[in-house]
């Protein structure tokens, strides 16, 4: 089983490199009709990258990896020269129609280690070269469920309640995709009172999200869920 590449210092760190590889999606997208999805990584360093790429699921964030998905990326690992590009490609195993619920899309991280390259410059000057981790979304959709992204984020179902002194707003996302929402806030007028970080909400979820030290209900709720494209959409809840 592959494990993640460790690039260990053995003296100090009077340096240190940073992350050079980008991943040129926020997401990717694969249908179960599809064989097979491709997204790129660049190299935007000065100096040739080592990238690992693995699957994990979406509760995993760990560098471990253990998780037995049944999804796959080509190649594992690759050698990115400066201001070059690479496509990797992500498609489903034989096991995958089987494995995963027809019901809903599924989840999961794609996890790229960007280790940068050691030279005998930065080994005679006991510099510190770090390995990154940048991670996006991937989805697997099955060709039966309904609906779009869009339909669900626009329907999701908000409530508010009172607890002590603070609000607690629940949203119930009765629909089979995976809504990503940022930027939660309360705000009276333009003036943000309260805000929450960003989360996840799963098909079929009913999850709560209590502000603390709260207790104008007339305060709207705004945030911004993000499309298939990666576009931010605004919305603002008054209850």
């Amino acid at each position: 089983m592959l494990k993640p590449i460790l690039l260990l210092s053995a003296l100090c760190w009077s340096a240190c490199s940073c992350a050079a590889i980008q991943i040129l999606a926020t997401r990717v997208i694969l249908y179960e009709a599809e064989k097979e999805q491709s997204f790129t990584i660049r190299n935007t360093g000065d100096a040739p990258s080592l990238v690992q790429i693995w699957l994990s699921k979406k509760d995993n964030s760990s560098m471990n990896i253990t998780d037995d998905i049944p999804l796959a990326i080509m190649p594992p690992i690759a050698r990115i020269n400066a201001g070059s590009s690479k496509v990797f490609r992500f498609f489903p195993t034989e096991k995958a129609s089987a494995a995963l619920p027809a019901d809903r899309e599924s989840m999961f991280w794609i996890n790229a280690l960007d280790v940068p390259a050691v030279d005998d410059e930065n080994v005679a000057e006991n510099k510190l070269n770090i390995a990154f981790r940048t991670r996006i979304k991937a989805f697997y959709r099955p060709s039966g469920i309904k609906g779009t992204l869009i339909e669900a984020g626009e329907n999701l179902q908000w409530s508010m309640s009172k607890e002590a002194n603070n609000l607690v707003y629940t949203v119930n996302n009765n629909s089979p995709y995976h809504i990503s929402v940022v930027d939660f806030s309360l705000k009276k007028g333009e003036e943000t009172i309260s805000s929450l970080p960003g989360d996840v909400i799963a098909p079929w979820e009913i999850k709560k999200y209590k502000f603390k030290n709260v207790s104008d209900s007339s305060a709207s709720l705004n945030y911004q869920y993000i499309s298939d494209l990666g576009a931010y959409i605004p919305k603002r809840i008054v209850l």
